[in-house]
Parts: structure tokens; sequence; C-alpha cells
């Protein structure tokens, strides 16, 4: 499809489907074809055998509806880069579950793998490397695939091994005085270089005490400054220090310490001026890039920022320029200040609407100095909340775009629905973010409010299976980003600090007030479903709230607040840990009566509504006897509740058991948001 700078353009490329014989090129690197033998070989299946018949079947979510199995299936094609001149096209992904690299022929639509260690007699090397991770060109015909294992392999582009490097790939170095390929690794806390035709590598011990957590390079690929950690099982103090050096083999300088949750700012670059690019909120209520004077060891001027979002993400700064900022507010956003990428991202956008486009430059395309002509290729990876993505070669001379890529080759767009980005007030005034996805149909519809964990974590913006298999069924999802989610600021976060059942709680049932004032919820049919704190919001709303929800799901869900905070559970492992949570939850032993008055099992008496209890029965994060207390209380009080107990974590062991909680889940929703026998 051409395109033009700054104009909107029709696509030449289908909206629905691929065709059958693009289909078949775009994913023929992961039909059996190209997979290894012993990926079928069932000696080498992992995850425990399902007890239940059913869970082996594929699940469907009504008829004419795309299946359990293609909403949650693997991406075919995932994490993909583009060769310097256009040509190729090397990616990662899965088929019969098994990770797959290949690389695709843009000229001859021919797909090869470049999966190692496929044959019988590699197997053994299989286990040592680990699996593909993803591929990045370092030249034309020259490739590093990274592995599970921290192993770069080195090959051209027919798959052809050049050098197994032990170490983890960070960049292409500048080229040695003969012309051979220099490449920058990274291995038990010291950096190599490495000459490719040689094989030689000079190694760098990094030299720093405590545990690095953060390092910064110099455009010349230079490590210069880093962050350390310093804590321990039975120390409080979370100490934090700055390091910096002023040349690649000069000593390490102290320029920060202290002791806090989190750093006041942590290296992002080094620039060539002696100063750092650094991300920080500094005095500001959301994260920014803020220069740093290492001379006066001080924050200096704001380089990037936005008013309401975190900046997430930047590309390649220096002292004379700022290239990219990536903000994390309710849609991701990435904001050029080289015009020329810019209005390149403009064009994109007006030819790929209602999407998130993220373009993948080559290396000879980053190289060009500002002000120079665009004119080599570019990758564009596109996503929405309809489409898990697709990516697009961008020829930038042309400005012809062409499709060479699709994650998900059975999920038509046209039949997701689509996800809205909004805020809504709060009893307080406050602003609260949220997404909503309503299914087809109009009028009010039976609705599930949906919660996330963590909670100092957040839903995000683009195509979730979990909402689609939800909103297939009729229903509303609602996901509101309570105070305490992160990514909207500092004030946001820390409004929801000692909030467990309270104002966390009442943003929750606002937004879904919301939605019956607008007119979207039907009042008598509303669920609320969640894992981790999101089970705990689902048990509490059914007790803070007994008439607004007809039913409850809680997957791995907190019960009771006190013993939570006093079990030494997997995110309690240290004193600094343990006290961290003390004031973001509350103090088990001087705050108990505080906790217990938000704790569901405490007040089981009060739910009125029936509850999915589920969780894991190897779970060490919440332990199962979360729920089973629950359980107890419920039965005790003669409360409807069901009980799910999974061969599981803190999370999917296999995907028979994630298929069989869908079912179960979905089984109960449709039983308990039924029509009433008024409406019926």
């Amino acid at each position: 499809m051409p395109i033009e700078p700054n104009e909107s353009t029709t696509r030449d490329v289908p909206a629905a489907l691929p065709s059958p014989a693009r289909r078949q090129w775009l994913a023929a690197a992961a039909l059996n074809a190209l997979l290894p033998a012993w990926a079928a070989d069932p000696a080498s299946a992992s995850g425990p055998v399902p007890t239940d018949p059913a869970d082996a079947a594929d699940t469907t979510t009504g008829p004419g509806k795309t299946s359990m199995a293609t909403l949650f299936a693997d991406h075919t094609m995932g994490r993909a880069s583009l060769s310097p001149d256009g040509r190729y096209l090397a990616a990662v992904g899965y088929a019969a579950d098994m990770p797959l690299a290949f690389v695709l022929d843009l000229t001859t639509r021919k797909a090869h793998s470049v999966t190692p260690n496929t044959r019988e007699a590699d197997r053994w090397r299989a286990r040592i490397d680990g699996h593909a991770r993803d591929v990045q060109w370092i030249g034309p015909d020259l490739l590093v695939l990274r592995t599970t294992r921290g192993v770069s392999l080195v090959m051209k582009s027919d798959g052809t091994l050049i050098r197994r490097l032990d170490g983890e790939f960070l960049q292409r170095l500048v080229d040695a005085p003969d012309g051979a390929e220099r490449l920058l690794l990274s291995e038990k806390e010291a950096l190599h270089t490495v000459n490719l035709r040689s094989g030689s590598r000079v190694t760098e011990a990094i030299d720093l005490p405590d545990t690095l957590v953060r390092t910064a390079f110099d455009a010349d690929g230079r490590l210069r400054a880093a962050t350390t950690l310093k804590n321990s099982r039975w120390s409080a103090d979370v100490v934090w220090t700055q390091w910096y050096r002023p040349a690649s083999v000069g000593k390490w300088e102290q320029l920060e310490q202290e002791k806090a949750d989190q750093p006041t700012w942590t290296p992002m670059r080094a620039l060539e001026d002696g100063t750092l690019a650094v991300w920080s909120r500094g005095d500001r209520d959301t994260h920014a890039v803020f220069r740093y004077d290492t001379a006066r060891r001080a924050l200096g001027e704001l380089m990037a920022g936005h008013e309401t979002d975190d900046i997430v993400a930047f590309s390649a700064q220096d002292a004379s320029s700022f290239e990219s900022v990536v903000t994390g507010g309710l849609k991701p956003e990435r904001i050029w200040f080289d015009t020329r990428w810019a209005r390149l991202q403009k064009a994109v956008d007006a030819a790929l609407p209602d999407s998130v486009n993220v373009l993948l430059r080559t290396k000879h395309e980053s190289a060009k100095p500002e002000g120079a002509k665009l004119d080599g290729h570019v990758l564009v990876h596109s996503f929405s909340d309809v489409d898990p993505g697709r990516w697009y070669s961008l020829d930038a001379a042309t400005m012809h775009m062409a499709e060479v890529g699709v994650a998900m080759p059975d999920i038509d767009p046209a039949a997701m629905r689509p996800t809205q980005a909004y805020r809504y007030a709060a009893r307080d005034g406050l602003k609260v973010p949220a997404y909503l996805t309503r299914p087809a149909g109009q009028g009010p519809a039976p609705t599930v409010v949906l919660i996330h964990g963590g909670p100092w974590s957040r839903d995000h913006w683009g195509w979730d299976p979990e909402v689609q298999l939800l909103a297939a069924q009729g229903y509303v999802v609602f996901q509101p980003q309570f105070r305490g989610s992160t990514g909207f600021g500092e004030a946001f976060l820390r409004a929801g600090y000692r909030q467990w059942g309270l104002a966390m709680q009442d943003d929750i049932t606002d937004g879904v007030q919301d939605l019956i004032r607008r007119g979207i919820a039907d009042p008598a049919r509303i669920a609320i479903v969640g894992t981790s704190y999101g089970g705990y919001a689902a048990m509490w709303g059914l007790v803070k709230t007994p008439k607004l929800y007809r039913c409850g799901v809680s997957f791995a869900g907190v019960s009771d607040l006190t013993t939570q905070m006093s079990n030494n559970w997997a995110d309690d492992s240290t004193a600094a840990s343990r006290q961290l949570w003390r004031q973001l939850v509350g103090d088990p032993v001087t705050a108990k009566a505080s906790l217990d008055a938000v704790s569901p099992v405490r007040h089981a008496d009060r739910i009125e509504a029936p509850l999915l209890l589920v969780h894991g029965w190897h779970d060490q994060r919440v332990l199962r006897e979360q729920s089973e207390a629950m359980l107890k209380a419920l039965r005790r009080h003669d409360k409807p509740v069901e009980w799910l107990p999974l061969n599981t974590g803190h999370g999917w062991s296999s995907r028979a058991v994630q298929k069989r909680y869908y079912r179960d889940m979905l089984a109960f929703l449709a039983k308990h948001l039924a029509p009433t026998d008024a409406k019926a």
C-alpha cells in the first residue's frame, strides 16, 4: 500500500483474514513441516495430564464463535526483525507449543526455520542452550538468535551457524580495524567484546558491590553508569547506590546512595557531554526523563515529560538530540522529537487507524544524522484492541507498505469487540481510568466487572483473549483501573495505600453505578471476577455491596489480610519486603482490627450472591488456605459457594488447567447471569 506523509490512504490489504494463498506463506514457518521432529514426541510434553476428559477437548464459545483454543493460542509470529536491506524478516513464534525461529524471504515469499538444535542428535544441546527467544539482524546476511538460557547464536540468514557464544547479546559495536564484526555481550556480571572473525573475546568485569539492577551505556556501547541494590532477609533497609565512570576503563565513582523503597532515579543513557539521561519523577507527579549533572551530582533540566502519563520507554538520546519517548497512559503513544520520524509516524497512523503502530528501524536508518532523508526500510508492528498484531515492511523511499506477518492468523479482527478507554468520576471526584468492551447488540447487557491483580499493577489497551471470550458470550466487560493502579502518576498510586476494601473498592462500585446510569449494564445481572488481588476485590464486593452483584468469581483471592501478611509468602521473603507490604496494606500487629474489618473471611455472613472459589493447589504467593478458609466460612453460614481447586500455582501450569478454569467460569456465569423470570 502506498502511503504519503500527512495523508491517510486506503489500505490495499484486505481488512478481513489474509487470503489462503497469503496465509500459506505467512504461516509457513510455523507449520508442522518446519517443526523439529521431537516437537511431536509425547515424551517431551510438559504439564499435568487433565483428570477430566472434557479438559482435553476443544471448547468453543458458542455456535459460529471463535473457539477458546483459538483465542488462547500462542502467537504464530512474535518478536520480529527486518534485515537492513529489507529483504528478510526474522521472527520467533510458536507452533504445537514449541518456540520456532524462522526467516521469511520477502522477495520469494519462502520461509525456512533457523531454530537451533532440532536434530535428534542435538536434543541434549537444546536442554543446555534453551529455546529461541528472539532474533536480531546485525548485518545484511547476519543475525543473532538469543535463547532462554542466555546463549547467543550468530548465524547467516540461511541458518548456517557462525558462532555459539555464551552470554546475552547486547549490541553490535564498531568493527575492528581489520573490518571484523564485533559484538557486546553480558555474562556473569561482566561485559565481553567478541571478535566474530577470530572468536576472541575481551572481558571486562563490572566490579560493583551488591546486586546490579540497572545499567546505562554511551553511544559507543561502553558501560558508563549503573544502579545497585543492597538488601537482605534480615534487614529492613533497602539501599540504592548510583555509580558513574567518566571513561569505560576508569574507576567507578559513587554519585548517590539512599535508603528507600525505590530509587529517586535510574540511569538510561550516558550522554556525550558527560551528563546522564535518567528516569525520575523529580518534583513531578509522573515519571519523566531528566538530565543528571555528574559533576554537581544533581538532577538538571527536564528532557521529556508528560503531564498525566508516565514515560515508560525511550530511544537513542545524545547530548544534541532526543529522538522519541513512549508514554504509558490509557493507550501507549510514541512521541518523536525527530521531525522526519514524526512525519513517518503520522503517515503510518493515517494508513493504519485505530491501532498502535510501532516503527522498528533498521540500523541503517537509525545511524542517519538528523536531516538526512529516510530512504531505507522500516518494520511496522501494528496491534489494536481487536487485532493481536501484524507486521508491515515499509520502504521509506517509495512510501510503499506491505503486510509481511500476522501474530494470530486465525483471529478475525472483524469478529472481535472494540475496547473503549475512558475515565469516570469516583465519589470523591478522583478521575478513574477504565476500559470498557461491549458485546454486539443494543441496550443494557449482563456485565462482568473484571478486576486486575497486584493491586499495584494495571490493565493495558490491546487485544485481550479473556475480554474477547467474555464479550463473545454477550457480556459487557468493565476493567476499572482503581486508585493504586500503576502508570497514572504518583498521586494516583499513593491514593491506594492502605485502601484495600475502602476507597479502592469504592472506585470499582462507582464505575459499576456509572455504567448502570448510562444504560450500559443491566443492574440485575452483574458479576465481579478477579485473580489474586482481583479475587479479593470480587469477594469483598459481595460483602460490601451484596445487592450490586448477582455472583462473583475469585481465583487465588486473599480472604484474610492478617494471615496473608504474616505467613512468609513468596512476596514477603525479606525484612524490607515485609516492611513495604505493611506500609502499603497495613501492619497485622498494630492494625489487625483494621485489616480484619476488610477481610472477606471475617464477614462471610454478609454475602448473599453465589461465589465460585478457584485456587491453585501449589500456589506459593497466595496460599490455597486463603480460599479454603473462605469456603469453610461460607459453608458454615450456609451461603451458596462452589469450589474449584486446580493443579497449578499462582497462574497456569498447562493449557488443560486454563481451559478447565474458563469452562467452569463461563458455566457459572451463564447459570447466574441468566435473565430472571420477570425478564425471560
